[in-house]
């Protein structure tokens, strides 16, 4: 549009100001000085115009730079600054020793969880040791109790046999009987 209008005008200075050599006749008597002008004039005018258009690409290419300077401006502002930073590499070595407390504590638990499983194995295998004992325990007892009912079964046979009465029983001594109770 600029390169457009500096041409409009360009050539309406042109008709204001004809310097169309080739419109009039050469006279004899011509001053070849304002010949020389004209043409300085027209060489300068293509610069001009070729310089017009050089500002034109070069006001576009700054205007570009001035908004690629505003982008990567209000990139910078979206970005943290230097506080935060030294703040985000604090937390991070927070974080760090944290989870090297969380490591050891974590060791510290296996370990013992492992004591506790060996406290439990050992709790099963006193109790079915302890349960052992008990029913060897009572199944003596049963034992001597049949043993002492067959021994007064003897006696109290032996007894009939003399005639004395089978309730003769010795009640001061006490039996037991099933889970170890005393019965008289």
């Amino acid at each position: 549009l600029l390169k457009e209008k500096v041409k409009v005008k360009a050539l309406t200075d042109e008709l204001e100001n004809p310097m169309n050599v080739h419109r009039w006749r050469k006279l004899e008597g011509s001053d070849p000085d304002a010949y020389e002008m004209i043409q300085k004039i027209h060489i300068l005018q293509k610069r001009l115009l070729l310089k017009t258009e050089e500002v034109v690409k070069k006001n576009s290419s700054i205007q570009e730079q001035e908004e690629r300077r505003i982008e990567i401006e209000k990139n910078l502002a979206r970005r943290p600054g230097p506080d935060v930073v030294e703040q985000m590499n604090s937390y991070q070595q927070d974080v760090k020793k944290k989870s090297k407390q969380m490591k050891a504590m974590a060791s510290e638990l296996n370990m013992h969880q492992a004591q506790v499983n060996e406290y439990k194995r050992e709790i099963d295998k006193m109790s079915t040791e302890l349960n052992d004992y008990k029913r060897k325990y009572f199944e003596q007892k049963r034992r001597e109790a049949l043993a002492q009912e067959k021994e007064m079964e003897i006696m109290s046979e032996l007894s009939l046999d003399n005639d004395v009465k089978p309730n003769n029983r010795d009640t001061t001594k006490t039996r037991f009987l099933g889970g170890g109770f005393a019965v008289k």
